[in-house]
């Protein structure tokens, strides 16, 4: 491909990229969810904030207006093709499940309230906090005009989240060389999110979802978790100890004699 046309389907990429983000602005979960709503939702944001940390690590975020502004990865013609086309099918199965919407919305089905406000206050945390990670990491290439719909149903609901998780992981697999950008973009989503209380929930919503996010909580809750430091001296120790640990012990007795 030439330099010009690879100038243009870069252009093109920043503004699927872009748009792809945006779709999950605008899907809400249906009532009859139930209490499935907010981890419903915050798998949602999940796989948007894994979305968004791959455009970062490939140079599709920030002011992207000309061709000296385009990211190194997409000098390969057959990388930049394959990724819009994973990025094109992530906006077409926005569109499908729209549509499966639109049709339980004309069977009658009640138009959908904003519901944040029954989350609990960890889970409203990591919402904003992972759709406002998600928004800074968007560029400046225009967005398509969208109106709010509901997943009224359970099982459209996996199914987008798992061809979504599908399509990023292949993206992820396409630009190996980024990986690294992306496990640092992870430890600082920690560090943006890690509450005490938010940690384990964050836990729970990524498991089989982002492995990368996965490891880097795991990392930082170790990290956090004190390890206590005892010792034990001299010939005659007697009494009652009680201690947790992590690790190995060695060369030490817990009752008998010394």
């Amino acid at each position: 491909m030439e330099p010009a046309a690879l100038a243009v389907g870069g252009l093109a990429i920043a503004g699927l990229f872009n748009n792809a983000i945006d779709c999950f602005e605008y899907v809400q979960i249906g009532r009859n969810f139930g209490q499935r709503y907010q981890i419903g939702l915050l798998k949602l944001d999940g796989a948007r904030l894994r979305l968004s940390r791959w455009g970062q690590s490939v140079g599709l975020s920030g002011e992207l207006e000309d061709e000296q502004s385009l990211p190194q990865a997409f000098e390969s013609a057959h990388d930049l093709n394959k990724a819009e086309q994973m990025l094109g099918q992530i906006l077409d199965l926005f569109a499908d499940a729209e549509s499966i919407s639109a049709k339980f919305k004309t069977r009658g089905g009640r138009a959908e309230q904003d519901l944040l406000t029954d989350l609990e206050p960890a889970a409203l945390s990591l919402h904003n906090k992972m759709r406002d990670l998600s928004i800074k990491r968007q560029n400046q290439t225009p967005l398509r005009q969208k109106a709010k719909w509901a997943l009224y149903e359970e099982k459209h609901y996996k199914r987008l989240i798992e061809d979504i998780t599908s399509l990023v992981s292949d993206l992820t697999e396409l630009f190996p060389a980024a990986e690294a950008s992306q496990k640092q973009l992870c430890k600082a989503e920690v560090a943006e999110m890690g509450a005490k209380e938010n940690l384990p929930m964050l836990g729970a919503v990524v498991k089989s979802q982002d492995k990368l996010l996965e490891e880097a909580i795991v990392e930082a809750v170790n990290q956090k978790t004190p390890v206590p430091n005892i010792t034990f001296s001299g010939s005659r120790n007697s009494g009652f100890q009680l201690a947790t640990n992590a690790g190995t012990i060695s060369n030490l007795r817990w009752g008998g004699t010394a």
